[in-house]
């Protein structure tokens, strides 16, 4: 299935069309990387849910049917039957050394996670160094794959794009309690329970030190155990934004 999609429109299409979308921060971010007071998207009186950002490698597993992608945030990396083959940031390798069984969904399916731990990234000692982990933090499910019809930049504008309100997303992705279910071999992001607060950058900053001042996800006694912070979606996916440490200790040093 996979295979004909990709003689039929190419894989940068596929590419493109399967990333996950940019993720804003929650307030603007000014000069010198410090936050505004104004947000980028309004979540007041939304029902949000924050999960634990964490710091890896964003890694894609594209399923359908028998076949199946392995992508990294910005490339595909690999294909199921071997028509290529990355060993990039060592995501191809890594998931298959977790033995991570790849569902055989009717529909296109993505499979968005994190890759981290190991010697995936500079902070990797944040988890541990001797192992890698690989958490679930999305599922987009495509029903209508006419969308590939269309030119590449179109599909870029159709998977996102930024207004006033924040990003308007385009792919259809399942609740946290679908995800639950229809992929129950999946590790996914740890829920945190988080508080806002008055949104002001001071209180933000406490809250995360007060919700989540460890990471949950620790391969190995050894590790650091630092949290990078949070991501808060709300249920549909319309809106989605990340409050990260380091955002908001660089800006009320």
């Amino acid at each position: 299935m996979i295979r004909d999609l990709i003689s039929k429109f190419g894989k940068e299409k596929i590419n493109t069309l399967t990333k996950y979308p940019s993720i804003l921060t929650l307030h603007q971010l000014g000069e010198k990387g410090r936050l505004k007071n104004e947000l980028t998207t309004p979540i007041q009186n939304e029902k949000m849910y924050a999960t634990e950002k964490i710091d890896g490698t964003n890694a894609r597993i594209i399923c359908y049917g028998s076949e199946y992608l392995i992508g990294a945030r910005e490339f595909i990396l690999h294909h199921s039957h071997d028509l290529y083959f990355d060993t990039a940031q060592g995501i191809v390798d890594g998931l298959q050394e977790l033995n991570i069984i790849v569902p055989q969904p009717e529909k296109f399916t993505v499979i968005y996670g994190e890759f981290y731990g190991g010697k995936t990234s500079a902070n990797s000692k944040w988890y541990g160094q001797d192992k890698n982990g690989f958490r679930v933090f999305d599922v987009a499910v495509y029903n209508d794959l006419s969308i590939l019809e269309m030119s590449q930049h179109d599909i870029s504008k159709w998977r996102e794009r930024e207004t006033e309100d924040g990003i308007i997303y385009g792919q259809n992705f399942l609740t946290r309690t679908e995800i639950q279910n229809q992929f129950p071999n999946f590790d996914l992001v740890p829920l945190i329970e988080f508080d806002l607060g008055d949104m002001s950058h001071k209180v933000v900053l406490e809250n995360l030190r007060k919700y989540i001042p460890y990471t949950n996800v620790a391969l190995s006694e050894s590790a650091i155990k630092r949290s990078e912070g949070v991501v808060l979606r709300n249920e549909n996916r319309t809106k989605i934004v990340k409050v990260r440490f380091e955002d908001y200790e660089r800006t009320l040093r």
